[in-house]
């Protein structure tokens, strides 16, 4: 995968061409942003275990049993930060052309971004897994009923009954250990879900009118700035997350390579493929794909940590991959140019 820096992605609403020139740019998006998901899968633990050394260094330099719950937003922060500087350095034409309008959107995106990582985050510790990611999941479903209702999107019969088919998925991969009552967790975990989709439309709004190269910039710093001040808001946070003692903590070998991963892989990489390409496809299509970053977490999970699957999970990831495939091949027939212009069903 290569993002070149040419005009090609300064005006993505201008390069529509024929239907198959059209068929081959959103194949291409889809096939890049499952790549995201693949890397986002295998970052679940990199992060895991990144969030919690930190926390516990930040304790060991602090000598205050704070610092530990500071961990998550610390290194959100810093992860983000260090994306937006090699972000800069590899592509120097997003730090000029900016306008009010690509300001006010990456601002946006990145607040958006920022809120959904922080409320993921702290719902997972108040709830279970399977439930946390259950409902954070319902993306599948919030992304196309915003889309339909509030954008006026108009979304296929067809393209609902693979978002039927990828949400009984999702509850076959989480659903199958008892839960126990809905509580703050979930509910912070069903916020989560709201927030994804509404980025989800936010992407595609402004990305087809922004150029990828500042919309990520801005994203980054935006969202490196939501987690600093997060982090000064937690109790201790004015104090313990001083440069000095930050520094000193995120010294370790273990901690550098699992941030390195992260914001190279998890975030410069994936981030820019979804802020670049997920313009070319449906923001209803791009929430189904993002389905698949469970999968690629619990496989990743299983050949690494050795964690078990179970078969019904195993059913809930075929259900997820069985949609996305639906999805492609209606995709395809709808949108063939055989077909009169004025036959084809949008939302695909």
């Amino acid at each position: 995968m290569e993002f070149s820096d040419s005009s090609e992605f300064t005006a993505p609403e201008q390069n529509v061409g024929s239907p198959s020139v059209h068929r081959h740019r959103e194949r291409q998006a889809v096939l890049l942003l499952l790549l995201a998901c693949v890397l986002w899968g295998m970052s679940f633990n990199w992060s895991k275990e990144a969030q919690a050394l930190l926390g516990q260094r930040l304790v060991s330099a602090s000598q205050d049993s704070r610092a530990e719950s500071l961990g998550p937003a610390a290194f959100l922060a810093v992860r983000f930060l260090s994306a937006a500087l090699i972000w800069a350095l590899l592509f120097p034409r997003s730090l000029r052309g900016w306008t009010a309008a690509t300001v006010r959107g990456s601002t946006l995106g990145g607040m958006l971004l920022a809120s959904g990582m922080l409320l993921q985050h702290y719902g997972l510790a108040k709830t279970s897994e399977s439930l946390s990611a259950f409902l954070t999941s319902l993306v599948v479903l919030f992304t196309p009923l915003m889309a339909s209702s509030v954008l006026k999107h108009r979304v296929s019969a067809k393209l609902w009954a693979c978002v039927a088919c990828a949400a009984i998925g999702v509850a076959f991969m989480t659903l199958y250990r008892e839960e126990g009552r809905f509580d703050r967790g979930a509910m912070l975990g069903l916020l989560c879900a709201v927030v994804f989709s509404v980025h989800i439309l936010v992407v595609d709004s402004v990305g087809k009118r922004e150029s990828p190269w500042q919309f990520a910039l801005g994203q980054f710093v935006t969202a490196c700035a939501v987690f600093t001040v997060f982090g000064l808001m937690l109790p201790g946070g004015a104090h313990l997350l001083n440069p000095s003692l930050t520094c000193k903590a995120m010294y370790s070998v273990e901690f550098l390579k699992l941030l390195g991963l992260t914001v190279i892989l998890a975030t410069v990489i994936c981030f820019g493929i979804m802020f670049t390409f997920q313009p070319r496809t449906s923001p209803t299509r791009a929430a189904l794909i993002y389905l698949t970053e469970p999968i690629f977490a619990t496989v990743y999970a299983w050949r690494v940590a050795d964690r078990g699957i179970t078969s019904t999970a195993l059913a809930g990831a075929a259900l997820i991959i069985l949609a996305n495939g639906l999805a492609e091949w209606f995709g395809k027939k709808e949108n063939s140019p055989a077909r009169p212009e004025s036959d084809r069903i949008t939302g695909f």
